[in-house]
């Protein structure tokens, strides 16, 4: 019984469990399209509130910025619209919301969800 084996079991490789956690959180609500990079979603999306909504399209642009579709992971309010059809101005308190629940960061009006932040972004979107 070693306590070097059980201490070395507990190392992972963080950057393919985000991965995993972000494609697994995404894909319950959208796909993305192969060419256009353009959301398809699905009926759980349909059904969401528009704070959830824009999770998903914040969560989604994450991975079109891991699959080197956009060089930006950062998404203005415009861009967020154009993604989800949220009105901007529902966008605006939304965002704020989900920054003070910690959830999103916003640098100067543009808006992402960090990796440490995605399995609070997968239970937020879990919530009825």
């Amino acid at each position: 019984m070693s306590n070097q084996t059980s201490l070395e079991d507990l190392l992972v490789d963080e950057e393919k469990l985000n991965k995993e956690l972000l494609a697994g959180t995404v894909s319950k609500y959208v796909k993305i399209g192969k060419d256009s990079g353009d959301l398809i979603p699905n009926e759980r999306y349909n059904d969401l509130i528009s704070k959830k909504k824009i999770v998903v399209a914040l969560l989604a642009q994450k991975a079109r910025f891991e699959l080197d579709m956009v060089e930006e992971e950062w998404l203005p309010p415009a861009e967020i619209n154009e993604m989800t059809g949220v009105k901007t101005g529902t966008i605006y308190p939304a965002v704020r919301e989900l920054t003070d629940d910690g959830i999103v960061s916003d640098d100067d009006g543009d808006y992402m969800i960090p990796s440490v932040k995605v399995e609070q972004a997968k239970e937020y979107l879990a919530e009825d």
